[in-house]
């Protein structure tokens, strides 16, 4: 080995597997390696004498990210990376695999610039030599943290026989976790039906170790916990993809088959058409399967530019990604008016982590579990459906909502709409709001939680009339509609916005303005009250002019002023002046209007038809 090689391995992290020689055996021979590497970088220890030497560079996503290294021998290779990110320091992990087997990981360990451990982990395999956990090392190399598991024994006296069966194909699942456990299908005997394909067991467990064995990625779990949540009768069978050999799908998807399994899931993708080829081949000798496919999060026309196996033409494939609030692909989600059928909602929604905590996940991946969590539950109401008809139905949930550019069909803004369980009625205790003035200004009032008290409703418009009556301006409402739901309706979304206006189209007095009291927000930007006039509503038409106002909002009164005069001057501008009321935020000392303000709002809400 060159002495300019053992230079840069003193710079930096140090991660060693020991050989199974009994030289690199143990914890502290593998640190004792990686300790003279660091402190003598001009000498080659006697453990790699006589290993071949190979050299190519790291490229991730077309940028050159280092250099590998690979010293081979008969008894085992050593693998190092040395890892250079543009503007980050330079990064050294060594590992020593057994014999050929160079992903078998052993021991990972950091040493400091003066060659001090650091950190250290380290993985344990039973007796049949197959790999349980990875365990966290402390400075006397002795485990001290919980056990990371990456290929537990299944839970006892879990799952369930019944519902409909729905498959996942992803990393796997936690499923030592309750919430997973107890939905796990087992067949009428009793036994788990779902499997992993990466490792040829029965033992589907969330672990991917593409990047180290000892940075695990978890990704199944979360994919997981939004269908469950979505859709809680159904009946998971995991399926953990067959990384080291695609074709193995042709197995995974007969498997489904014989299991009578009609919706699989597949929040996965790559760009290498090869490796999906046994998917396509098996996904057309089935066509009673429903496959519903990601389309990525690359941010590109997958048209031009085609993920897989989204960018297969299938008729038992659906193709979904993810959008944002304005009706539109979020951030770095695919799209193809050719090859994705729909945008749903999942930016910043609710999942179970791995490790049993609640986070916030967005992308393709989460609208995946979303839709096939609408199948599943329209397959509950009919079990014999065809997929033709199930697709049918699944379209019957969208609209256009000028998305043409981006999907095919168009926008399942409420995959939950079916479970809305809408109910309304008049508030008896709601007293008309009329008050004499040059211009009135209509609306409708909706209660969504009953947080909003009458009083307190009629309190926040009278406060809000207290400051229109500067401009000659009065807000008038003749009724409040209360509506119960499910615990989404009560949070301003486009999807519970749309949900909402089609259930209370035919309730509302006709005025074309709408004033929402909301229990919270959903929005991706979030805002204690929002507007949405004719200027911010071109792709979501069904939300123009309306008002949503949290049931957290200060000074709410003056907040409906303040939102009302965005909706009649149709634009979100704000002032400067001192004690304006059009200030970015909302005080109780900000309700001065100027005449200008006062003329415009009138004047451009009279020729949108919003005030007598």
């Amino acid at each position: 080995m060159t002495g300019k090689l053992i230079k840069l391995l003193s710079l930096a992290a140090l991660a060693v597997t020991p050989l199974t020689s009994h030289a690199l055996d143990t914890p502290q021979n593998t640190l004792d390696l990686a300790t003279s590497l660091c402190l003598h970088p001009d000498e080659t220890p006697l453990q790699l004498s006589g290993h071949e030497y190979t050299e190519n560079e790291i490229i991730i996503r077309g940028s050159r990210l280092g250099i590998e290294k690979l010293f081979t021998s008969k008894s085992g290779t050593l693998k190092l990376d040395i890892i250079e990110p543009a503007g980050r320091p330079k990064r050294t992990a060594l590992s020593v695999s057994d014999g050929n087997d160079i992903n078998k990981p052993g021991i990972w360990m950091i040493l400091d610039a003066e060659c001090k451990l650091q950190e250290a982990k380290q993985a344990v395999f039973d007796d049949a030599d197959n790999l349980l956990y990875i365990e966290t090392l402390d400075q006397s190399l002795t485990a001290i943290a919980d056990k990371e598991w990456l290929n537990p024994p299944l839970p006892d006296n879990s799952g369930k026989s019944d519902g409909v069966r729905v498959a996942l194909i992803d990393s796997g699942v936690n499923y030592q976790l309750d919430e997973i456990a107890q939905s796990l299908a087992l067949n009428t005997d009793g036994v788990f039906i779902g499997y992993d394909y990466w490792d040829n067991d029965n033992k589907p467990f969330d672990a991917n170790p593409a990047r180290s064995w000892f940075f695990v990625q978890r990704h199944g779990t979360r994919t997981a916990s939004i269908l469950l949540r979505e859709a809680p009768d159904i009946a998971l069978v995991p399926y953990r993809y067959p990384r080291p050999d695609m074709s193995r799908m042709t197995q995974l998807i007969e498997h489904a088959a014989v299991n009578s399994i009609r919706i699989i899931g597949v929040p996965l993708g790559s760009n290498d058409h090869k490796e999906w080829a046994a998917f396509s081949r098996a996904v057309e000798q089935y066509p009673e399967i429903l496959f519903i496919v990601s389309a990525g999060n690359n941010g590109r026309n997958i048209d031009l530019n085609p993920v897989y196996p989204a960018a297969f033409d299938h008729s038992n494939i659906i193709v979904v990604t993810s959008s944002d609030d304005t009706i539109r692909p979020a951030e770095r989600t695919n799209y193809g008016s050719l090859s994705v059928d729909y945008l749903l909602p999942a930016e910043n929604i609710p999942a179970l982590d791995f490790n049993g905590e609640r986070t916030p996940v967005s992308g393709s991946s989460y609208a995946v579990s979303r839709l096939a969590a609408l199948a599943a539950r329209l397959l509950t109401e009919q079990p014999d459906m065809s997929i033709v008809k199930l697709r049918k139905k699944i379209s019957d949930f969208s609209i256009r909502a000028n998305t043409a550019s981006y999907v095919s069909v168009g926008y399942i803004g409420d995959p939950m709409a079916d479970t809305a369980s809408l109910s309304s009625y008049k508030d008896p205790d709601f007293k008309p709001i009329e008050q004499a003035s040059r211009f009135n200004l209509p609306i409708n009032l909706v209660a969504l939680t009953d947080d909003w008290t009458t009083d307190k409703i009629t309190q926040s418009l009278n406060q809000a009339n207290a400051v229109f009556n500067q401009c000659g301006l009065a807000i008038s409402a003749q009724e409040l509609i209360r509506v119960n739901g499910s615990n989404y309706i009560s949070n301003l979304s486009p999807g519970s916005a749309l949900t909402l206006g089609r259930y209370l189209n035919d309730q509302l007095a006709g005025n074309p303005t709408t004033i929402y009291f909301a229990a919270d927000t959903d929005m991706q930007t979030k805002f204690d009250a929002e507007a949405f006039g004719k200027g911010n509503t071109g792709t979501r038409p069904w939300m123009r002019d309306s008002l949503w106002v949290t049931s957290v909002t200060p000074d709410s009164g003056n907040a409906v002023a303040h939102e009302l005069i965005h909706i009649m001057s149709n634009n979100g501008q704000h002032s400067r002046e001192e004690n304006n009321l059009m200030q970015d935020r909302t005080s109780p000392d900000n309700t001065r209007l100027l005449p200008a303000q006062c003329q415009q709002a009138i004047a451009t809400a009279s020729e949108n038809g919003l005030i007598n």
